[in-house]
């Protein structure tokens, strides 16, 4: 919460360039108009457990450093920011009524070092803009090396260090939200913890995917 507070009392500049912003926008406008917006049909394929996977953004230019500034930055308070941006451009259907949204769940020590979770903020703005309910089913192990920043592509595929597990029965529809997708080996792990608990089927939307 006091994260919110300090963006209000002391605003920041552009998170992509620190120039002159207007109001409590995250970006100027020049770098607003740089977006690196994707098709707004273009959605991923299936997974095993995992549904449609769907982003607005590539994961490049200001999109990245508006990434950044909610993950290493602590910068709480643009997450509804974010989080309009993907309810302007959302898909039909992927968020119909009747779906439940779950935050994918960071690493403990990161989440503790933030003060908050990233995606769980991510998918609170969300909800609120969408009048969907948010779900907390899904929980990360704190034991070492349960983190995925760091690990090359195989050992992510393959599902390494993930300690994702089940908090709770899952809804039976879902779309799980997270800030990027990189490989997808974060969502389908999850989408599997959500299957096995009661989920018949998952989606997934993120601010932005690795390109």
């Amino acid at each position: 919460m006091w994260h919110l507070l300090l963006d209000l009392l002391a605003p920041a500049g552009c998170w992509a360039c620190d120039g002159h912003v207007p109001g409590a926008h995250p970006l100027c406008a020049g770098c607003a108009a740089e977006l690196p917006w994707l098709d707004p049909g273009q959605d991923g394929g299936p997974g095993a457990a995992l549904g449609r996977w769907w982003a607005p953004l590539d994961f490049a230019g200001p999109a990245r450093d508006l990434v950044h500034a909610l993950k290493f930055s602590a910068a709480a308070g643009i997450a509804p920011y974010l989080a309009s941006q993907m309810a302007l451009r959302r898909p039909q259907g992927l968020f119909a009524p009747g779906v439940t949204l779950v935050p994918v769940p960071a690493h403990p020590l990161r989440r503790r070092r933030r003060g908050f979770d990233h995606a769980d903020a991510l998918a609170v703005a969300l909800g609120v803009r969408l009048g969907l309910p948010v779900a907390r089913v899904l929980r990360r192990d704190a034991r070492p090396g349960a983190r995925q920043r760091g690990l090359g592509r195989g050992s992510r595929l393959a599902g390494a260090a993930l300690g994702v597990r089940a908090a709770g029965l899952a809804p039976q529809r879902c779309v799980l939200i997270d800030d990027v997708r990189t490989t997808g080996a974060t969502l389908e792990a999850c989408a599997v913890v959500l299957r096995a608990t009661g989920a018949l089927r998952v989606d997934a939307a993120t601010f932005a995917r690795v390109p």
